[in-house]
């Protein structure tokens, strides 16, 4: 299929904005609240809670989350059926790069499906007493961690490459130099990201390492006198 390219460019753009605006920002937002569970079953289980929770929380997730995938998927295949998507046009390393975009993309559809089934709907997540005793019980079989490790890595490489196509197509960087900057930053976000989701995912089987914890102090000893007291 050909479309006009003021039409693709349009498309490109869009695309690349859905990735990190609110799909990217979810992103991150997960990985966050995943990763209260380094600080145990309590605090991940409250993260939880007060997320599902939240006033039309239905709404947000539907409009906020799932619709902008949907949004993003449909784009994406749209994009990748053009006939202006050539590989030829790009050096050795972009060719690799886009490639890996559209196979992450497709494993992540899959990755997504499993995820909120098992979680959400399944019976074993439903019965479970908490979140956090489900996650943990599902991540010890060796081939559900392996798993969700690919997703975890899926979803970061195809944010983190994102971020470099939503600056390419944003106009952020111009010049070749920037874009060789932009590329690295990328893939810095990628093994940084990539990391933090695998220490979330570790931390439900125990092993998980809490790094950069800045611990609260213990409450103050506050003594409350009575009127008698006072005199």
């Amino acid at each position: 299929m050909r479309v006009s390219d003021s039409t693709y460019y349009t498309l490109k753009r869009l695309h690349s904005l859905s990735g990190v605006v609110p799909i990217g920002a979810f992103l991150l937002e997960h990985f966050l609240t995943n990763s209260r569970a380094l600080q145990g079953a309590a605090a991940f289980d409250r993260a939880a809670a007060e997320l599902a929770g939240l006033p039309y929380v239905v709404l947000l997730e539907a409009g906020g989350i799932w619709m902008p995938i949907l949004f993003h998927m449909v784009l994406g295949i749209l994009i990748a059926t053009t006939s202006q998507a050539n590989l030829d046009r790009h050096g050795y390393a972009r060719n690799w790069h886009y490639s890996l975009q559209r196979f992450s993309g497709l494993f992540l559809v899959l990755y997504l499906v499993y995820h909120t089934w098992s979680t959400r709907f399944s019976a074993e997540a439903m019965s479970a007493p908490s979140l956090f005793a489900y996650m943990r019980e599902h991540l010890s079989h060796p081939g559900v961690f392996a798993f969700y490790v690919l997703g975890v890595i899926a979803a970061c490489y195809h944010f983190g490459n994102g971020l470099f196509g939503f600056a390419i197509h944003w106009g952020l960087v111009t010049s070749r130099s920037a874009q060789r900057w932009a590329g690295r930053a990328a893939m810095a976000v990628v093994v940084v990201l990539s990391l933090v989701g695998i220490n979330a995912l570790l931390a439900f089987t125990g092993h998980g390492l809490n790094l950069f914890q800045k611990h609260a102090p213990p409450p103050a000893d506050v003594t409350v006198m009575n009127a008698s007291e006072h005199r």
